[in-house]
């Protein structure tokens, strides 16, 4: 079946079987963490979900359409949450911190506990189909902030470079966990690239002042 984001689902008898559907595949994504993606059956992930056999086939005929709408389900999450929370803030640089932080928190709230061990192969292709479009969910977040940041330094920024080292940067904490500490460290980062831009702009005019 196709998964359709909850906005579209319209009406309560439509609203209701987008809830059953939800259920099952928050269900199938804890299941995972316990058999992994080949061990599973349909049956554990009723079991998981909560949901009787005849709901779940009621929607997905085999394992194969449940895993397609897990990986589904969490990248159209990723996308719709990100662009919900950049259109929340108006200011270039609250807009960076807010995408930057739900990036991070999602990366981590989004990823079951040891799913590298139990199924490390599912999870890496599912990182690898979907990183063009989450490096696309967070260019077009982040470009009003990055309008914002040229502007002030009246350098151009190479953003398809710069939007990709944030996703590989982040997508790295599944393999290696991110501590305390790097995570204040990347939820920093707008900052930290403000103060560049003002530091840079400030050291042009500086520049310029000094050679008139």
């Amino acid at each position: 079946m196709k998964l359709l984001p909850q906005g579209e689902w319209g009406g309560t008898a439509v609203g209701e079987q987008f809830a059953s559907v939800q259920k099952i595949l928050e269900g199938t994504l804890r299941a995972i963490q316990t058999v992994g993606a080949r061990r599973l059956s349909m049956r554990d992930i009723s079991d998981a979900s909560g949901v009787s056999r005849g709901t779940l086939y009621r929607y997905f005929a085999s394992k194969e359409e449940v895993l397609a709408a897990v990986s589904e389900y969490v990248c159209a999450s990723f996308e719709q949450g990100i662009s919900e929370v950049a259109d929340a803030h108006e200011e270039p640089m609250e807009r960076f911190r807010a995408v930057m932080k739900f990036f991070a928190h999602f990366t981590i709230d989004r990823t079951p506990d040891r799913i590298f061990e139990v199924e490390p192969a599912f999870h890496l292709d599912f990182l690898r189909a979907h990183f063009q479009r989450h490096k696309v969910a967070v260019r077009e977040a982040l470009e009003p902030s990055l309008d914002y940041l040229e502007s002030r330094t009246q350098t151009p920024i190479n953003r398809e470079v710069f939007i990709e080292t944030l996703v590989r940067l982040q997508l790295s904490t599944l393999v290696i966990p991110a501590d305390e500490n790097w995570m204040q460290c990347w939820n920093e980062s707008p900052e930290h690239l403000l103060q560049w831009a003002l530091h840079t702009v400030g050291y042009q005019a500086g520049t310029k002042e000094r050679m008139n």
